[in-house]
């Protein structure tokens, strides 16, 4: 290239570097067009990519970390248990209360009558088969006895059918099946006693078929009926004689929780009492004792009550059963002039099973005023079974005028008065052993009649004073 002429060997103009440039610099700027996008070559930073977002606050877990907010959950804790240890306590008592209540106003008053229901109907059975012993027109006092004793069933049964819960089924049914051959039995027995004072033998047929009813059919639905009753009580006392672990357990899990707190609040405040948890505790401690006093008075009365009345009066009842079953068993055997060996069997077998019942409870440890009655029924039964031996000497021989005078006589060593003096004296238990059970009863219900609402009070007071004891604390961050 020539230096003055700027002219290359090939007679071409040098390049020039501006244009270059230019170049270049528009190719950079090219842009690519894609469909209907633009692209460019440029690359941008998203600067908002490179900085961390800020996380959001959470101002309720700083405040729950914060002593502040420590103080406000365990006030908060601390009146809570307070009003569910008194809700609690309360809701225990209230249903022993209830359970007892209904065990004296509803359960044993249906098994005391379903007890005299069947004592009723063997009087009755007994009365009936006497009356033709004599022969011909009954006694007045046996008519009498007769008429009273299915009067005193009738009213049992109508108390027993008012006791019974609409969804006891069985209870309902057994009722209805002593209703309906009772009615059947009186009419039997009306039919036998107007052929017997026609002079009809008949008239023995139609007694033997009342008495078959009344020993296998009413008799047995009756001892049902007081065998389950009876089985209730004894379930609902053994219930009620327990103690009410979850008032207990709530009561102190109050008050160690209440300990605890004031430890806390010590160790943070500086300070060594508390007020108001102080006084929080003291009712806490004063909930417990009451509870414990309360809980163990009831539980005691409610086993003297079982072990003092409810056990021996269902042993007593049974004795007094097997003792009217026994006199059916020996006036039947009359009536068939010493040729029905069965009914003088189950005589001796139950005459014995009631000598041993007596000996179990005369050898038992009662009150003074169960224990009269009871010997004055084991000497009762001596006699009786005395009579019943003259008795049964006497038809050995055929003297059954003789058997006659022994079984329905006026002498005081007779049957009828031998027994009589037997079932007075049991049914003179029966009274004194039902008092030991009500009174029992009755003293445990009355320890308890102020716990179930001074628990609810316990308990709410308990709250004002945990608030009182926390609440200063709270303000002295404010």
């Amino acid at each position: 290239m020539c230096p003055r002429c700027h002219i290359g060997f090939f007679g071409h103009d040098p390049p020039r570097f501006g244009a270059h440039l230019q170049k270049t610099s528009a190719e950079e700027d090219t842009v690519f067009h894609r469909g209907d996008d633009v692209v460019t070559d440029e690359h941008s930073l998203d600067e908002s990519l490179l900085v961390e977002p800020d996380s959001p606050r959470r101002p309720w877990r700083e405040f729950l970390g914060s002593t502040p907010g420590r103080l406000s959950v365990l006030g908060i804790v601390l009146v809570t248990a307070a009003l569910a240890t008194g809700a609690i306590t309360s809701a225990a008592i209230g249903a022993r209360q209830q359970r007892i209540e209904t065990l004296r106003t509803h359960t044993e008053p249906l098994t005391y009558a379903a007890e005299r229901l069947y004592s009723s109907l063997s009087i009755a059975d007994a009365a009936a088969a006497t009356s033709f012993i004599s022969g011909g027109v009954e006694p007045i006092a046996v008519r009498n006895r007769y008429n009273q004793a299915i009067g005193d069933a009738s009213n049992a049964l109508v108390t027993a059918s008012n006791g019974v819960d609409s969804t006891d089924a069985a209870a309902l049914g057994q009722l209805s099946e002593v209703s309906r051959n009772l009615a059947a039995y009186t009419t039997l027995v009306a039919t036998a006693r107007a052929n017997n004072r026609s002079g009809n033998p008949v008239g023995v047929a139609y007694l033997s078929d009342a008495s078959s009813m009344m020993q296998d059919t009413i008799l047995p639905a009756a001892e049902r009926l007081y065998s389950e009753q009876s089985r209730s009580v004894a379930d609902t006392q053994v219930l009620t004689g327990r103690l009410p672990r979850a008032a207990f357990a709530v009561t102190v899990a109050l008050l160690i929780a209440l300990v605890l707190a004031q430890v806390y609040l010590a160790r943070k405040s500086k300070r060594r009492i508390n007020p108001g948890l102080v006084v929080a505790s003291l009712l806490a401690a004063t909930l417990l004792v009451w509870l414990a006093g309360a809980a163990l008075v009831s539980t005691a009365a409610t086993e003297r009550a079982r072990t003092e009345g409810a056990q021996p009066l269902a042993t007593i009842t049974q004795a007094r059963i097997l003792a009217q079953q026994a006199r059916a068993d020996e006036t039947l055997a009359l009536l068939q002039r010493g040729s029905d060996e069965q009914s003088e069997a189950d005589y001796a077998r139950r005459s014995a099973a009631l000598a041993d019942v007596l000996a179990g409870l005369q050898g038992g440890s009662h009150e003074p005023g169960a224990t009269q009655p009871i010997d004055e029924a084991v000497t009762a039964l001596g006699d009786w079974r005395h009579a019943h031996e003259m008795l049964q000497q006497r038809l050995e021989v055929g003297d059954y005028p003789g058997a006659t005078a022994v079984a329905i006589g006026p002498a005081d060593s007779a049957s009828p008065a031998t027994f009589a003096a037997l079932d007075e004296a049991l049914q003179h238990g029966i009274d004194s052993f039902r008092g030991e059970e009500l009174d029992g009863m009755a003293e445990s219900f009355r320890s308890l009649s102020l716990l179930a609402v001074g628990s609810m009070v316990i308990g709410v007071l308990c709250g004002f004073a945990v608030g009182g004891g926390i609440w200063p604390r709270l303000n002295e961050y404010h």
